[in-house]
């Protein structure tokens, strides 16, 4: 029987094509995926049918585990220490009040100014710096309470960042220029620079490549920062994450049929070889 791959998503047609909610109860279903050269998964799906779809499945499109359990920034700074990547020191708590008791026994690691982070939001919403102690309480009102909270030693970011996307071993890298203050989000007033620094852009792709191999992470974009000569510093990965930079909804769609692409082939060509 030639190899053959499954897509369960109506609008990109494999070999086989099942509907994204179709009962994987039925044994006929659950043939067809571990026949398969590989599984393209649904766009959305939960961890619960992720789960019991993967485990019927050789291969499959995207992997969600790091997604699954790195959602939110503690997780992240978890995984960052798990694969011994640089990244900014932190202390994490389980809650707004755990950080104000910690403060009032320690205070500041690092001294000032350092950062602030909620555990969910995107586009800086929930990152603050904090340039003094008395900052701190007026600071955490603006957090969910009961969510965990972390704090970290400030980067010296020289007024960029860069974002790397990565579609399976695809990646598209470009720098956020600020205007001099902490925040370089576009929806911030950052700017997109996908030229400026190639050799620094160079060395973030290259660590966001080998963290992904590690991590088995698929499609994600990361914030590195360069504040030194060294390694780059792992600040956040964003599951979800804008498009400004990769042409539009358009670009973007573009990157994951190529990533859809090159998985497809690899996972034919294994097939035949095996």
């Amino acid at each position: 029987m030639l190899p053959y791959i499954v897509s369960f998503r109506p609008m990109i047609q494999m070999e086989e094509n099942l509907p994204p909610y179709v009962s994987l109860e039925d044994e006929s279903i659950q043939g067809l995926l571990r026949g398969a050269a590989g599984v393209l998964l649904p766009e959305y799906l939960t961890p619960w049918r992720y789960a019991n779809i993967i485990r019927h499945a050789r291969a499959w499109f995207p992997r969600l585990e790091g997604r699954f359990n790195s959602c939110g920034k503690t997780k992240q700074t978890v995984l960052f220490r798990r694969l011994g990547v640089r990244h900014p020191e932190s202390v994490l708590f389980g809650s707004s009040l755990q950080l104000m008791e910690y403060f009032r026994s320690s205070g500041s690691p690092w001294g000032y100014p350092l950062v602030l982070k909620g555990d969910k939001g995107g586009g800086g919403s929930r990152v603050f710096p904090v340039w003094r102690a008395e900052n701190l309480p007026r600071l955490l009102m603006r957090l969910p309470e009961g969510e965990p909270v972390l704090i970290q030693q400030w980067v010296h970011h020289g007024g960029k960042d860069l974002r790397v996307v990565m579609y399976g071993d695809h990646a598209v890298s470009y720098f956020r220029v600020g205007n001099g203050a902490f925040y370089n989000n576009v929806c911030r007033g950052g700017r997109l620079d996908h030229d400026g620094w190639p050799e620094l852009q160079e060395k973030g792709v290259r660590a966001v490549r080998e963290f992904c191999r590690r991590a088995r992470i698929d499609i994600a974009g990361f914030d590195l920062m360069f504040p030194d000569e060294g390694d780059p510093v792992f600040i956040e990965i964003n599951f979800h994450f804008g498009r400004k930079g990769l042409g539009g909804t358009e670009g973007h769609r573009s990157h994951v049929l190529e990533a859809i692409r090159d998985w497809r082939e690899a996972c034919l060509k294994s097939a035949i070889t095996d």
